[in-house]
Order: C-alpha cells, then sequence, then structure tokens
C-alpha cells in the first residue's frame, strides 16, 4: 500500500507539472549522488533490486534534464575548488554485484553515462556473497521451521511464514554486525548448515569481470574486504579491513587512490580520518537532510548520496524536481523538534 500511494502521488506531481515548475524554478547548484547495489527485478537475500527496465527509465529522465558526471568529476571539482558542474548526477552502486556489469552496463552505454561500483575485494576473490546477502539468501530459501539463535541458544526463531523468516533475519543480522569477521564467518556457516541453504557464489563480480567494467570507462572504489560495519568493530580490525581493500584494488587493477565507501554508512571521525591517511580519494557520510553536494556544504570526505527508487522514473522525478524532499525534510525537522521538547519535559 505504501508504494502504490508513493507511485501515485509521483505520477501526479508529474503529470500536473509541478515537477516541470520546480526544474525552472530552482537553483540547483551542485551533484546530486545516487546509489544502488544489485541490478535484477527481485529481493534476492532479501536486498530488493533495481529492476533493469526500471534504471532505463530514470537514465532517460535524468539524462533529459541532468548532467550525469563521473564521480571522478566530481571529486576533481573538490580537490580543485573548482565548481560543480550545475544540475548535475553522479551514479554509484555498491558491494560489486554481477548483475551490474551484465545488466547494467548495457543501460548506462546506451545512456552514455557513467557509473562507479563500490566493490567487496573479498567478495571478488572468493565468489561469496557479502555476509548480510549470504544470511539473508539462507532465511530466504530455507525450507527448515525454526532455528536456534546462534547468539542466544533460549530464543527460538520461528520460520513458518516467509514474514517470520524475514524478521528472524534481521534478529541475527543485528547480532551479527557487532562480530569480528572470524567469529562472524563461523556463525554464518553455521547458520547456514543448520538452516540447509548454501549460497550461490556466482552473484558477484570477479576480477576479470572488474577489469572488463574498468576498461569501459567505468569506475571502481573500494568498500572493504569483507563488508563489516566499520564503527561497531575494533579500530584496528576495520583499519585492516580498509587497507586491504586499498591494496587489492592496486594489486588487482592498478587503482592508487580509490574512492572509499563505508558499508552501511557505519563511520565515526576516527574512520573519516583514517580514510584520509590511508591515501583514499573521498568517501561518503550519511545525511538525509542534504540533496545536492556544493564546495560551500561538504568536501570530498563527507559526500553525500541519496538512493535509486526500485521504481520507474515519476517516482525519482518526484523525489529529485518535486516537493517530496522539501516535505521529508520539513517532517524530520519537526520530529527532531518534537524528540528534543519532549526530552527537555
Amino acid at each position: 500500500m505504501k508504494e502504490t500511494l508513493r507511485w501515485a502521488m509521483s505520477w501526479t506531481l508529474v503529470r500536473t507539472g509541478v515537477t516541470t515548475v520546480g526544474r525552472r524554478s530552482r537553483r540547483d547548484d551542485g551533484a546530486i549522488i545516487l546509489y544502488g547495489h544489485r541490478i535484477a527485478a527481485d529481493d534476492e537475500g532479501f536486498m530488493q533490486g533495481l529492476p533493469p527496465a526500471d534504471l532505463d527509465d530514470q537514465l532517460g529522465y535524468l539524462a533529459r534534464h541532468y548532467e550525469v558526471i563521473a564521480l571522478d568529476t566530481l571529486v576533481a571539482c573538490f580537490e580543485n575548488r573548482t565548481p560543480v558542474p550545475a544540475r548535475s548526477v553522479v551514479l554509484t552502486f555498491d558491494d560489486g554485484f554481477r548483475d551490474n556489469l551484465e545488466a547494467g552496463l548495457p543501460i548506462f552505454q546506451k545512456h552514455g553515462v557513467k557509473a562507479t561500483i563500490f566493490v567487496v575485494t573479498g567478495s571478488l576473490s572468493s565468489g561469496e556473497l557479502p555476509w548480510s546477502q549470504r544470511l539473508g539468501f539462507s532465511f530466504q530459501h530455507t525450507d527448515r521451521r525454526e532455528l536456534r539463535d546462534p547468539s542466544d541458544a533460549s530464543i527460538v526463531h520461528d520460520l513458518s511464514t516467509s514474514v517470520l523468516r524475514r524478521r528472524a533475519y534481521g534478529t541475527v543480522k543485528l547480532n551479527l554486525r557487532r562480530s569480528g569477521r572470524a567469529e562472524r564467518e563461523r556463525m554464518l556457516a553455521d547458520v547456514a548448515t543448520r538452516l540447509g541453504v548454501e549460497a550461490p557464489r556466482d552473484r558477484m563480480l570477479d576480477w576479470e569481470a572488474a577489469r572488463a567494467w574498468q576498461a569501459s570507462g567505468m569506475g571502481i572504489g573500494a568498500h572493504t574486504f569483507s563488508h563489516p560495519l566499520l564503527a561497531e568493530i575494533p579500530f584496528d580490525e576495520a583499519r585492516g579491513e580498509m587497507m586491504r581493500s586499498r591494496d587489492d584494488l592496486r594489486d588487482h587493477l592498478g587503482i592508487e587512490h580509490p574512492a572509499f565507501c563505508f558499508p552501511a554508512g557505519s563511520h565515526n571521525a576516527a574512520l573519516v580520518r583514517e580514510v584520509r591517511a590511508l591515501g583514499f580519494r573521498s568517501t561518503f557520510k550519511p545525511n538525509p537532510s542534504l540533496l545536492r553536494n556544493r564546495l560551500d556544504t561538504v568536501d570530498a570526505f563527507s559526500l553525500a548520496r541519496r538512493w535509486f527508487p526500485s521504481a520507474p522514473a515519476v517516482v525519482l522525478e518526484a523525489e529529485l524536481d518535486g516537493p517530496v524532499d522539501a516535505v521529508r525534510s520539513r517532517w524530520r525537522s519537526l520530529t527532531r523538534t518534537r524528540r528534543s521538547a519532549s526530552a527537555e519535559d
């Protein structure tokens, strides 16, 4: 129901000309950075993909109304203190799924645009899905009716329906995100065995495919070695994850100073400083209130991104050129004000 209402509202804003007025009247300095993950019309591993037909539709809209630039181009603006192109958009995709190449690349080339993939380098070497998708796949495809929680044996998860399986996945994922890589891998293997599901190993790019993506003129950045939430694990382990992904990109692809992306946006000030110290070129910080990146609002190590909606172009158009973003920002501001007032009472 929520998605139906969003689509209907977006369609109305576009068809009544509200978004056209928005494009003509708004001062749109700066670049919007969009991000997605999978380019597929399913939710494998409990990760909703962006259907290729919707990506094609969205890129058609962006190519008509925006200048789509490479991430490297945007970062160079910050490095050289040159103006960011007005009404520009940057395309990014996280994790390194093979469908980015097989389904996405022909669409990017059709529209003459560049995109950057942030790869989990361990997955490129092993073929394994990032841990959260691996876990999701196990819960999504199991025929078991229950599971004893790997972190607390007194808890038994009911897996009798798809809704309950997804709920159990969320609970187990929340516990695993705080584990180091060795412990997390042990628990993932244990859960997969007890659920009787082996996750596929053909969903991720390998290094040969990454070189093909690179040869097409597309960008590649670092997304750690094994996709942990860096702010929730010890600093030394987080630093090692960052260094290993940096070194993998240098050794396999010849990339010396890649951009970096924090998995799930999990970061802190010390980790951002370490991104700079390790020679990465840029990174992102979650900032729901910021849509456009300009020299006076962010720097190369605090870029803000928005998600690609898994929907036709009218939904993206309503987000970028309609009042949806302003209404959402106003609602967040009112919510924060109410919470502050409640805390003071």
